[in-house]
């Protein structure tokens, strides 16, 4: 449970705990308990896409440093680079995908998500 350990530091930097009631290797199971009402969570405002947010619930941000892992794409030096590759450096590059969930997180924020 990588995420877990990454979310306690993130805590334990701030100084808190968090003790958690319930555990799951999947977002998808922790949506299953948010949408009874009964519980929070810690997750990546990147599944709000997906998920949206359980009637009753809202989305509060964590503020501070951003905490956690930088993800990056590695690709070997070749000529001619391969068209997959070439293909997959181009995606990411454009596809704006940091922009589009921070906007979508500005919606949910706003309310109107």
């Amino acid at each position: 449970m990588r995420n877990r350990r990454i979310v306690d530091e993130c805590f334990a930097a701030d100084g808190a705990t968090a003790e958690a009631a319930i555990e799951s290797d999947s977002v998808a199971g922790l949506y299953a308990h948010l949408s009874g009402g009964r519980w929070s969570s810690v997750i990546s405002h990147a599944w709000l896409h997906m998920f949206g947010v359980p009637e009753g619930m809202r989305v509060v941000p964590l503020t501070g440093p951003a905490h956690g892992p930088r993800i990056g794409l590695v690709v070997a030096r070749s000529e001619p680079r391969p068209v997959l590759a070439e293909a997959l450096v181009t995606v990411a590059r454009e596809a704006g995908v940091r922009d589009a969930l921070d906007d979508l997180l500005r919606t949910y924020l706003d309310g109107h998500g």
